[in-house]
């Protein structure tokens, strides 16, 4: 066929499940070649091209599974880290003591099962006030800045000088699609902003007010609300909080700071003239999650706040016994 209407007819081919996966696509001046199962001869007659004979390539299957190419003894195949986070073309692996030697194994099979990677890091957790992670190099390029993609927004992101994950994605994407027109938002941990970008990009607010403590993370901010064409509408701070939210007004706050943020509740209150949502993170031990957050709407009634809870969820296990935990909270002024 036609080069024009290659990728048509592949769409079209792939559906009625008549495409030769694992053939490779062949071309010749200005035509396609696509291979096709062998049952398809009798099943094309709406297609008008013709069907030749003819030799193709098989692809060659890349092995997907990094452990399957990572040698080490048999009693410590169980060791192997089940998963690892990719932010932009950058793995970071936690590797366990017990496979330390194998670092540079696990890292290359790592790269070899990814090819948009290019380099992979050891995850050596997250550290002091400015939440950095320790990070080691095990393979690749020796760098750890990189870009990272996610529903349309690009960020530029060190994940050594700055904590980001990968696998909020969803749970950002929710409070998007919570967000409402004309709203004034105020992102009080915003790290490199990816709650602030996306919301920037998908939600006509008014304004959205970013806050972050770590003077990499506000650079990086800086970098990803120009990139993606939005300093008209975000203002930024550097500094604690707690001390500038009660400085500010809006009508909807993003708490994502999970491990302490009960004690910026006071703050954040500050920033609501009457009402508003507050969407609260918050690592809370399972078996404790209702007496937490008993003790959390306390708090928000200790305030002179009402407050309802409008959704919980659990954004994903942090440990054996405790959650990570999302509360959409619907407060108003008594």
């Amino acid at each position: 066929m036609p080069k024009s209407e290659g990728e048509k007819v592949r769409k079209e081919l792939l559906k009625k499940e008549l495409l030769y996966q694992e053939g490779v696509i062949d071309s010749e001046e200005d035509y396609l070649f696509i291979p096709l199962k062998e049952a398809a001869d009798s099943t094309l007659e709406e297609f008008e091209y013709e069907i030749v004979d003819r030799e193709i390539k098989k692809r060659d299957k890349k092995e997907r599974d990094y452990k399957n190419l990572v040698e080490l003894p048999e009693d410590l195949e169980d060791h192997l880290p089940s998963s690892y986070d990719i932010v932009g073309d950058i793995a970071l692996v936690k590797i366990p003591e017990e496979i330390e030697d194998y670092r540079r194994q696990v890292g290359e099979a790592i790269l070899e099962t990814h090819k948009n990677l290019k380099t992979v890091l050891k995850d050596k957790g997250v550290y002091g006030e400015f939440r950095k992670r320790e990070v080691e190099y095990i393979a690749g390029e020796k760098k750890t800045e990189t870009t990272y993609r996610e529903h349309g927004a690009e960020f530029q992101i060190d994940v050594a000088e700055v904590y980001f994950s990968p696998r909020l994605a969803t749970e950002r994407w929710r409070i998007v699609e919570k967000t409402r027109k004309d709203e004034t938002v105020l992102d009080m941990f915003a790290g490199v902003g990816p709650y602030t970008v996306l919301i920037g990009r998908n939600v006509d607010v008014k304004h959205i007010y970013s806050i972050d403590l770590n003077p990499t993370a506000i650079e990086f901010l800086r970098k990803n609300v120009k990139n993606n064409y939005l300093e008209h509408l975000v203002t930024i701070f550097k500094g604690d909080a707690e001390n500038i939210a009660p400085e500010l007004t809006c009508d909807r706050i993003i708490m994502n700071l999970p491990h302490s943020s009960r004690s910026f509740i006071t703050s954040a209150l500050s920033a609501l003239e009457d009402e508003g949502t507050i969407h609260y993170y918050e690592i809370i031990e399972t078996e404790e999650e209702e007496t937490s957050l008993e003790r959390l709407k306390k708090k928000i009634g200790g305030e002179g706040f009402s407050s309802e809870i409008l959704e919980k969820r659990i954004v994903r296990t942090y440990s054996s016994a405790e959650s990570h935990m999302a509360y959409d909270i619907f407060v108003e002024k008594r």
